[in-house]
């Protein structure tokens, strides 16, 4: 089994018991070291000391387990505006938001797709661009997809320039 789903289901349980969402779990070499990240979120959101106990809940699970030989950061924190999209079920909990969506593939000539997320369909998940066209892609062709910040809505909605 992959490291990365080992540390999510040892996760899972913590974050299910304290009513959150685990959103993300990503392992990571930033500046020489390695950094083991988990993103959480719940319906009001997540406070930093809310982060900070839950830091030392998985500290003390992966000491125990040893799941992560040598040293390494963790980091527990809120998936923050720009949230990444990791299941089909999100692109529908975020339908209507604005996103890119970068494919395994190119489809029309391209890899990253921005644009209003669309309700999936029969497990595919959908972009609609400024222009108007609708792009479908199956799920296992998503590379990454993550909401944005958008500061223009009022703009791009009157057709305004970006």
């Amino acid at each position: 089994m992959e490291v990365r789903e080992e540390l999510r289901q040892l996760v899972q349980p913590l974050a299910d018991e304290e009513g959150y969402e685990l959103v993300d779990v990503e392992m990571l070499v930033q500046g020489g070291r390695r950094v083991v990240r988990i993103l959480l979120d719940s319906p009001g959101g997540i406070r930093v000391g809310e982060c900070a106990s839950f830091s030392r809940r998985v500290s003390d699970v992966l000491d125990m387990n040893q799941t992560i030989p040598g040293r390494f950061v963790l980091e527990v924190s809120s998936p923050g505006i720009d949230r990444p999209l990791r299941s089909i079920e999100s692109f529908s909990r975020f339908a209507g938001q604005r996103a890119v969506v970068t494919t395994v593939h190119a489809h029309e000539g391209r890899r990253r797709h921005e644009g209003l997320l669309l309700e999936p369909q029969d497990a595919r998940a959908g972009v609609r661009t400024d222009d108007g066209q609708e792009h479908w892609f199956d799920w296992s062709e998503v590379k990454d997809a993550h909401l944005l910040a958008d500061p223009w809505p009022q703009r791009r909605r009157e057709g305004g320039a970006r």
